[in-house]
């Protein structure tokens, strides 16, 4: 298989780590980084799917990164010394925490109120948006029908990304208003982006769920983690299209 689309450096740095609308942070530190993730060492590791904001406690050039668990390493009491306990995380891109501020398919130019002779300002929010569904962390469409859940790529590089990142370490995030229930096995079809291909169809268990917004209001992470089973056979009928 080809190099990481972002090389992961060793690097051990301490940070601290909240889930999403809690104010109680946990200790870390990382083992690994890159330009688009890292892996935080830790004892309690949270479930793929968990929402987190990171600080990295590095003096000056500490910062504060938003990002969802990709997958995580849970290791027994009497082997962690030869195998380090904590999780991957995928950081969020500026564009997926815009996305939860606009909805995707309205651009700042077609919300009321806006005026492309003045383009610093502020446009009035619309007295009634109907939200569309939208994309997970990994940007996949996802159209729910009949208990299968169907995740569509933007482009082959996000497929050979997400590949190596969640579905090679046995999970994914995907994108629903109606997640299914926890522990409850569910089908995922997946869609690679390529010429031809057929879909493949994987079983899945509900680890974690991201209810919709009571308001209605697009939430980015309205969805559920899935812990993908059958791993090594999905493995198989996908790698031929990573390996290309």
């Amino acid at each position: 298989m080809a190099d990481r689309v972002s090389p992961r450096r060793p690097r051990r740095v301490q940070v601290q780590f909240w889930k999403r609308g809690e104010p109680h942070p946990f200790p870390g530190y990382t083992t690994n980084i890159s330009m688009t993730g890292m892996f935080i060492a830790a004892r309690n590791p949270f479930p793929p799917g968990t929402r987190l904001r990171i600080e990295v406690l590095e003096g000056d050039r500490g910062f504060v990164i938003e990002g969802v668990v990709a997958h995580a390493r849970k290791v027994p009491a009497e082997m962690i010394r030869v195998s380090t306990p904590g999780m991957g995380i995928r950081f969020l891109t500026v564009e997926e925490l815009v996305r939860e501020l606009i909805p995707v398919g309205h651009g700042i130019e077609d919300l009321p109120g806006f005026r492309p002779d003045q383009p610093d300002q502020a446009p009035s929010p619309p007295a009634s948006l109907a939200p569309p569904s939208p994309p997970a962390p990994s940007a996949p469409k996802v159209l729910d029908g009949g208990g299968t859940f169907s995740v569509h790529f933007l482009s082959p590089g996000e497929f050979v990304e997400v590949f190596r990142r969640d579905i090679s370490n046995g999970g994914l995030f995907v994108s629903t208003r109606y997640p299914g229930r926890l522990q409850e096995t569910v089908s995922v079809e997946l869609h690679p982006p390529f010429p031809g291909a057929e879909p493949v169809l994987a079983r899945a268990r509900v680890v974690q769920r991201f209810e919709p917004s009571a308001e209605g209001s697009p939430n980015l992470l309205s969805g559920m983690g899935v812990e993908l089973l059958d791993l090594p056979d999905l493995m198989e009928k996908l790698k031929r299209y990573v390996e290309r």
